[in-house]
């Protein structure tokens, strides 16, 4: 420093001090300024109402930016160029690297004319899709002011312009990827960027990776320095001088004017920028993360050469850095756009990170402290008075403990109805006030389920971490915990000076006449708003526990941050699901979190969902692809679940399995091993991963329970034990339902800790629950029960000597392994309640096993002795059935459900016909069934025989896959009967004196796709199984199509369409190919799960509409193609990626394969891209083969012999082609562009011409009629494109007049119109048959499906909608009167929707 800089600083400092009072007396003052600052009407400086007013018309900022702003919480400015045009993909989420890290995204931009903070994603969407133009300060005012005269534009805002409308809407942070700068030789062409200039004069804090790397850094420094910026780079672990980062990398070789540790110390520097009220920006350049960089020296090569060429080939002004970072992606290989990628998600991280601690510094001018509330001999308390971040002088005790939970605690306010009227009616009534009695208590899942484990095991060694506000509420919870015992030293109190905003967590039940839950309130913001990862981490550390629950109420990353330190430090991690919509966070998106894992490197071992819940996880599960995961597909393929369904009815219910929920279990179990469902009043289902030595495998206890055992050389996987454990005890003294399942997990966790095996502890926890039915609390009193060892790994109730004796019975000694419990319903059974009364157990195991040894099972001898006897044998009947008692739980929205949605693997064999169930059997109807006496030839004993297909020949005919070994007497005898039915099928006099059969079939199970497949099967070798449709052909009169009226004509511009019902089979894949019955209303579909269905389009058939008529089962074939032979529809042609193609006669069942092309056998390789003509006759393939172009290979129909080839000259073969309506001819698509009219007359192309503008093609379709005869009779093609863009081509028009026979054809016609509606690849194009309509759309892209009217070439602007329910599209079908059309997506649902006019 030099001497007069030094001689300035010392008269400066002086100065300084003496402006501190005055500075001091103008902070209430700033603290205004400040507050109108944060909100969207602040100009500048010295604004006034006129013009806060006229930047109100002007400038629209969103609700949640404003609330934002008004409330002090954190937002990060994001730039819209940089998917106006940038070239980084669709796929950078940078508003959810925001929200994840607590903070409120602001996309800004110009939105037709409006400048716009805080675009919504769609708005995003419509703005790239409109042809934005690149908006900086100088565009601004005219694209505003063109919308103002009305001419709308979009503009993308660069840094310079984002800065701006951020700056006037109150934002302080801008995350964004590469500053601008000078550009090499800006001295002498002044090539300089304006956002160099935008932040000498906008106060605005900019996090970048530097400028770009091909900038001349060390002028792009001088001038920032020039327009008074702050230029501070992250040191991030450096010490010493810190590099300026190049972009792409960590270090440029240029020193940087600063350097700054942590977003705290940027945070203050923002502070201290507005309190000084000085105007220019800030930048802090964050380096690229060290993994993704790529080496200084070998980018310095490839900018020379690529700034050397832009030189040479002239590209200056704004052209200059788009070619240049072009040049950069090639040399570099595309690796220069994966680190861009990477560090403008990392630079938005870190300003997220920064608005955060600038938040808490507006809020309190400090960092905060993070001070824990601890037991009272280590409480620290911090007085008003006291310094902000001074440390407490005790430091922080956390001991170590055997149950850590990290939960919500709150205050819970239950709110019972008592009503007049609350005998009749029982629920409150609506939008009026009510008579109740409320009462408060302490609760939240997390406490509740530390209380109980605290209670179970009279053991201090449980705590609870946990958030609360700085409030009453947060001191009467403290208060309520340390008197009943609890540990406070985990509880993080958020102080009011530091975290104003924070509440402590409070709820409120509403309950009816009979304390039955109906409306839950739940206010737990204080658990999403504030995240310590580093705190609950170092939390874990101290505390070393053997078990950590984790509740829902977390944010998705605290739920994986708590589940991370627990793996992290030996811990097992049990999840509580809390509630539906919480229950979905375990299972987010996994984009910028690590992996759950999948056994046996999980990362959560226990959860304990009910039913409800449970079909919330699987849900989530399968939206973010947790079901795609090749480690699942390995762990499902190793259960051995084929054919599971009868085993799932055996252990569980029909009624449960109906409902999906086994089915549900077994896809979670690979990434939570242990999975307790709780059914309420019908009890707990307990299911679980065996490993290979694992001892239930040898137990002839426990071989009841083993649901599979592994049929793989996986090397961990042993089995699946699943085991229904009924309710204990029916409550009729019901006080509260309210923490019930808290308790449960609490008594569980307490077992599980102290060493118990988990099946011993079901029943056990259920008794606890039951005692908290009773309670007015959410938990029940600490003097009611504890859990103690009485034997080896077995726990036991037992009450205190306090308690009256009466409360237990002797003949329910509570011990699990008893054998009473070993006994389980079926689903012939009904249920028998049995209310039991606890009382003191003074047997101990020994004298337990002695007395059932010489005087039997007393318990199971009085059941049987009195059991009726239309039951089955051998079971206690207790049945779970719907409507049983108060608690039963509401099935509505569950039984509708197909099993196919819920269980995607399981591809068995055949199911007789006979076997079928209606698909909307009820409980009760099976109930009524198993009232009925048994069939005298059906013998009880039969399923306690095992039979071996494997070790006798005769016998492996019987099995379903070649894994399969041993069955049940029961399944043998069934399996028999079929085989005999198969071999001797009914007379003709018989099946007539039998009627006409109901159309009675099994609920699509998710067990198995051999419950569905009862008409056809197809082995790989091709040996057909397939039983004639009899049925369906002899009633086809009764499924034809009314006749219609007249012809209907569609009005262009908006459409009459009216969503119809769904089919109702799911799909386990997603749906490949949907397809008419060109005479009846029968809709054929497949998927890639080797199923075809054929359902009935009925939409008002009872009980199910649009009814399934049949199924196919191809084995080994996922089915990419099927098609109806037209004109008849007689036949079914069906492909998978194989080497063949079947035919399915629908006449007589019978199924072809062929699988020889003479002449062509090695260039068709694969038979899926097929097309029948119009006429029946012919069948074209396209050839694997791309040599000289492309080939399509013609087969005969009746023969399958081939009998020409249409070769066409085009780059990257033949993409597709449609048969001429007349099937006199075919258009051929070739990737590159080119189309021909190939004529099965002269057996050659009569023209082939080019489409306009092709971008790599990818579809074509042809429609309509009265076209050109010579080209087939069909007016229109349409054909699309990689690029999303349709072109549409009336045919008439692409003939040139001649005076010469000879056809001639456009080579580059005009297409009568372009659709660009669509953003990704077209996919699926279709025209009605009638020629008026054309869909065409993307599976590449969610609801990406468009209509559009011809002859007038418009899109129809009313469908779909936002609302309409599409997903990814797969397929489309029109209806064969075009009154019908059906959308099939990747989920393998089909929706359809009616067509009016």
């Amino acid at each position: 420093m030099g001497l007069i800089a030094k001689m300035c600083l010392r008269r400066a400092w002086p100065l300084a001090k003496s402006c501190h009072s005055y500075m001091n007396r103008q902070t209430s003052l700033g603290r205004v300024y400040q507050r109108s600052f944060s909100c969207s009407k602040k100009l500048g400086r010295g604004s006034t109402p006129g013009n806060l007013a006229a930047l109100k018309s002007l400038l629209r900022v969103s609700e949640e930016v404003t609330d934002a702003l008004a409330t002090n919480k954190p937002v990060v400015a994001l730039e819209s160029t940089i998917y106006t045009h940038g070239a980084l993909g669709d796929d950078l989420d940078l508003e959810g690297v925001v929200r994840r890290n607590g903070g409120v995204p602001a996309v800004v931009g110009i939105l037709g004319g409006i400048p716009t903070v805080g675009l919504l994603p769609e708005e995003v969407i419509r703005m790239v899709e409109g042809s934005p133009r690149k908006v900086s300060r100088r565009d601004i005012a005219y694209l505003v002011g063109m919308g103002i005269a009305g001419n709308k534009i979009h503009g993308g805002t660069t840094i310079a312009g984002t800065m701006i409308l951020a700056r006037l809407a109150g934002i302080r942070v801008f995350g964004t990827g590469g500053l601008g700068g000078v550009h090499r030789g800006g001295h002498e062409s002044f090539d300089i960027s304006a956002d160099l200039t935008e932040l000498g004069r906008t106060r605005m804090a900019v996090i970048s990776s530097g400028c770009k790397g091909f900038l001349d850094i060390p002028r792009t420094l001088e001038y920032l320095e020039t327009q008074g910026v702050l230029v501070s780079t992250f040191a991030d672990g450096r010490t010493g001088n810190v590099d300026f980062p190049a972009f792409w990398a960590r270090d440029s070789g240029v020193k940087s004017p600063s350097a700054v540790y942590d977003e705290e110390q940027a945070a203050a520097m923002i502070l201290a920028q507005e309190k000084l009220d000085i105007e220019s920006g800030m930048l802090f350049a964050n380096p690229i993360p060290e993994e993704f960089s790529i080496a200084r020296t070998e980018m310095d090569a490839i900018i020379e050469q690529a700034v050397n060429e832009s030189t040479q080939q002239g590209a200056l002004g704004n052209e200059n850095t788009p070619f240049i970072l072009k040049r950069i992606r090639e040399l570099t290989d595309g690796r220069s756009v994966l680190a861009n990628k990477v560090l403008v998600r990392a630079n938005v991280e870190r300003a997220t990170k920064i608005a955060v601690a600038l938040s808490q510094l507006s809020a309190g001018e400090a960092v905060p402290s993070n001070k824990l509330v601890n037991q009272p001999n280590y409480t620290q308390t911090i007085r008003k008075g006291d310094p902000v971040n001074e440390t407490p002088g005790q430091p922080e005790v956390v001991s170590q403990a055997d149950v850590l939970v990290a939960g919500s605690v709150a205050v819970d306010l239950s709110c019972d109805y008592v009503g007049e009227d609350s005998l009749e009616h029982s629920a409150p009534h609506l939008h009026t006030s009510n008579p109740a009695h409320i009462s408060q208590s302490i609760g939240g899942v997390g406490r509740n389920v530390a209380l109980a484990a605290q209670i179970a095991m009279q053991s201090s060694k449980v705590r609870l971490c946990s958030m609360i506000g700085d409030d009453l509420a947060g001191s009467t919870i403290l208060a309520s915990m340390r008197a009943s015992g609890m540990e406070t030293s985990c509880i993080k109190q958020l102080n009011r000076e530091h975290y104003p905003s924070s509440r402590t967590a409070q709820y409120v039940a509403v309950n009816d006449a009979s304390k039955n839950l109906v409306l839950g309130m739940a206010d737990m913001g204080i658990f999403m708003a504030h995240s310590f990862p580093e705190h609950w981490t170092s939390t874990v550390r101290t505390s070393k526990p053997k078990w950590l629950v984790v509740d829902g109420n977390w944010a998705d990353r605290d739920i994986r941050a708590w589940i991370q330190a627990g793996k992290q430090n030996n811990a097992r991690v049990a999840f509580e699901p809390v509630s539906k919509e919480k229950a979905a966070r375990v299972f987010c998106n996994e984009r910028n979190f690590e992996s759950l894992g999948t056994f046996p490197k999980h990362r959560i071992d226990l959860a304990t969902p009910n039913q409800y819940e449970l079909a919330a996880m699987h849900a989530a599960a399968q939206r973010n692809d947790y079901f795609d995961d090749p480690q699942w597909w390995e762990i499902i393929d190793a259960f051995g679940m084929r054919g599971a369904r009868d085993r799932f009815v055996k252990l569980t219910s029909a009624s449960m399995a109906d409902a999906g929920i086994p089915q549900r279990v077994i896809q979670l179990l690979p990434y939570i091993p242990t999975i307790i469902t709780k059914l309420g009043s019908h009890g707990a289902l307990l299911t679980t991963i065996l490993g290979k030595d694992d001892p239930r495998l040898f137990d002839a206890v426990s071989e009841k329970f083993i649901l599979s055992r592994c049929i793989s050389n996986h090397p961990e996987v042993g089995g699946v034990y699943m085991r229904l454990f009924p309710a204990v005890e029916e409550v009729d003294d019901v006080v509260s339902v309210n923490g019930v399942g808290d308790t449960f997990l609490g008594v569980l966790i307490a077992g599980l800790a102290q060493g118990a095996r988990v099946e011993n502890l079901i029943n056990i926890a259920q008794k606890g629950a039951t005692l908290t039915l009773r309670s007015s609390q959410s938990m029940p009193g600490s003097c009611l029960f504890y859990l103690s060892p009485r034997s080896e790994n077995k726990l036991f109730i037992t009450m205190p000597p306090n308690r009256s004796a009466d409360i237990m019975d002797n003949d329910d000694p509570m011990s699990s392994s008893s054998e009473e419990e070993s006994n389980f319903p079926s689903d012939e059974e009904e249920t028998v309640p049995r209310i039991r009364k606890a009382q003191t157990i003074d047997k101990d195991s020994d004298e337990e096993e002695l007395e059932r040894f010489v005087l039997g099972d007393t318990a199971n001898f009085r059941e049987n002795l009195f059991r009726d006897e239309s039951r089955a044998d051998g079971v206690d009947g207790r049945l779970i059935r719907a409507g049983d008692g108060e608690e039963s739980e509401p099935e509505s929205g569950l039984e509708e459900i197909d099993d196919a949605d819920l269980f995607t693997f399981d591809v068995g064999g055949v199911v007789p016909s006979g076997d079928k169930q209606l698909p909307t059997a009820t409980v009760a109807k099976i109930e009524e069934a198993s009232e009925k006496d048994i069939p005298a030839w059906e013998d009880s004993d039969d399923e306690r025989l095992t039979i071996s297909l494997a070790n006798t020949s005769q016998l492996r005919k019987l099995r379903i896959s070649e894994a399969e070994d041993v069955i049940s007497g029961t399944e043998y005898t069934r399996r028999l009967r079929q085989q005999y039915l198969r071999l001797n099928p009914a007379p003709e006099w018989a099946r007539e004196a039998e009627g006409r059969p109901s159309k009675r079939r099994r609920r699509s199970s998710a067990a198995s796709d051999s419950d569905i497949s009862d008409d056809a099967t197809v082995n790989d070798d091709g040996e057909a199984s397939a039983l004639p449709l009899d049925t369906f052909l002899r009633d086809a009169s009764a499924l034809k199509y009314r006749t219609a009226s007249g012809v209907r004509k569609l009005r262009a511009e908006v459409i009459d369409i009216q969503r119809s019902r769904d089919i109702p089979d799911t799909h386990k894949e997603e749906v490949t190919s949907l397809a008419f019955h060109p005479e009846y209303p029968v809709l054929l579909s497949s998927s890639t799960s080797s199923i075809m269905h054929l359902h009935h389009i009925a939409p008002t058939a009872h009980p199910t509409p649009n009814p399934l008529l049949t199924s196919a089962q191809v084995k080994h074939v996922p089915v990419r193609r099927a098609q109806f032979l037209y004109p008849n529809g007689d036949k079914i042609f069906f492909a998978g990626r194989r080497r063949y193609i079947h035919s399915w006669d629908l006449a007589t069942g019978a199924i072809q394969k062929t699988s020889q092309m003479q002449g062509h056998q090695s260039e068709q390789r694969t038979w899926e891209r097929f097309r029948t003509s119009p006429c029946g006759q012919y069948i074209g393939f396209i050839a694997s083969t791309r040599k000289g172009g492309g080939v399509i290979n013609i087969l005969n129909v009746n023969t399958m012999q081939w009998i020409a080839a249409a070769r066409l000259d085009s780059r990257g073969g033949i993409i597709d082609f449609a048969w001429w309506s007349n099937s006199n001819g075919l258009t051929i698509l070739g990737k590159g562009g080119q189309v021909g009219e190939w004529s099965m007359a002269s057996m050659r192309f009569l023209a082939i011409w080019n489409d306009e503008g092709s971008n790599g093609s990818t579809a074509m379709a042809l429609g309509g009629r009265n076209g050109p005869v010579v080209l087939g009779g069909d007016r229109w093609i349409a054909i699309g494109s990689n690029s999303g863009v349709t072109n549409v081509y009336d045919r008439g028009t692409l003939i040139s007049p001649s005076s010469d026979e000879e056809l001639e054809i456009k080579e580059r016609p005009e297409p009568t119109r372009t659709f660009m509606q669509l953003t990704t690849p077209v996919t699926t194009l279709t025209f009605s048959p009638d020629g008026q309509l054309l869909a065409f759309g993307s599976k590449h892209k969610k609801d990406a499906l468009r209509l559009a009217h011809l002859p007038s070439c418009t899109v129809y602007r009313n469908w779909p909608t936002e609302q309409t329910p599409l997903g990814r599209i797969s397929d489309v079908a029109f209806g064969r009167k075009s009154d019908l059309l059906a959308v099939g997506n990747d989920m393998g649902k089909i929706r359809l929707w009616e067509i009016r006019s």
